[in-house]
Formats: C-alpha cells, structure tokens, sequence
C-alpha cells in the first residue's frame, strides 16, 4: 500500500494530510456540480468555508444508512451526527451534518482518556515524506513533534484548527499522526452501547 499521498486540495492547492474529521476525497456525486467544488482529496474547512460542507453532509448521509444500517444518532452543540457500527469490520464510521466525518477502529473506546487515532501520512523516501519531515525539522526515528507544530510549518493551521498530537517518523518506514478524536460524551455511550448490544 502506498502512502505517497501527495494530495492537494481541490480547492485551495494546499496539502491535504489526510486527518479524519478534517479531510475527505469527494467524489463527483457528493456535491452539486453549481458549488464549484471538484473530485479529489480537500479539507473540510474549505467545504465549510465554500457554504458547501452541509450539502456536501447530506449528500453522503443516505449512503452511511444504507452501507452501515446499524446507528445510533444525536445532537451536540448543534450538531447532528449518527454513529454507524461495522461489526465485521470492528470500525465505527462518524457522520455529522457539518460534514467532519471519520471513521475509526473500535479498539479506541477502551483507552479511558482522549481517543486517539494513529493515521500513516507517507512512506520514507516519497516527496510527500520529504516535505512532513522538513516541516517536523528531523528526520530522526521516533522523535514525536508537535502536530500543531508542523501544520503551522506547512502554512495549514487555518486548515486544521484546534488539533492535539504529534507526528513521528517510525521504524517501519512511515511518517505518523497520532491525534485526538473528539467524541461528545453522548456519541462515545452511543459506541459502547452499539458494541455492547446484539442486534
């Protein structure tokens, strides 16, 4: 599998990491061809930032409840969201109407502080690892910088606000993002009780 992602953003040309809640790649049937918005990998914040990230939401709202049919909804803070469970594949995919969707392994639930999720940016030895590298100012093995830290090197703290976690070069040839998952208190019971009940 390759992780030589170096996806741009459709929108505003600048890198896309690849973050759940904070990056998707829309496909042309996700959004109405009038909002200017094209296939491919961008960030939510330019969704949001079009007038576009709620359309974007529903459009992509009847295929979760369709692939996914077991969920469980709420509101919070204005929010919708509905959380579908895919037990064969122990993963729990998030949808929220203001289009920060992610998906991540059931595995997390069991950590009782922040949740966590471990996403592989690129491969060592890819453009897109040279640059992640340059902006983490080491190419050492093991040294965990500041997420915050090396989306402000790339000019993307506007694109990816209010984050927590670091970004590691690992022995296994990869550059890493471990970051936080923010999950309401009601979305995380809604995740124990789907893992918890059978259907």
């Amino acid at each position: 599998m390759s992780h030589d992602t170096t996806s741009r953003c459709t929108l505003c040309d600048r890198l896309v990491l690849g973050l759940a809640g904070h990056d998707w790649t829309v496909l042309p049937w996700m959004v109405a061809p009038a909002t200017g918005v094209l296939p491919g990998p961008c960030h939510v914040r330019c969704l949001d930032d079009l007038g576009c990230a709620a359309s974007w939401a529903a459009a992509v709202e009847a295929y979760h409840c369709k692939r996914w049919p077991l969920w469980l909804a709420g509101v919070d803070a204005g929010i919708r969201w509905r959380l579908h469970s895919s037990r064969s594949a122990r993963r729990f995919h998030l949808w929220r109407s203001d289009g920060r969707l992610s998906s991540f392994p059931y595995a997390i639930l069991t950590a009782t502080n922040a949740l966590r999720l471990a996403t592989d940016l690129a491969e060592i030895g890819t453009t897109h690892a040279a640059t992640l590298l340059a902006a983490m100012g080491t190419d050492a093995e093991g040294v965990a910088v500041p997420l915050t830290s090396v989306v402000t090197a790339l000019d993307l703290a506007d694109r990816y606000p209010h984050l927590s976690g670091t970004v590691t070069r690992g022995p296994a040839g990869l550059v890493t993002a471990r970051h936080t998952l923010p999950l309401p208190p009601s979305c995380r019971r809604a995740a124990h009780h789907l893992m918890r009940t059978p259907w």
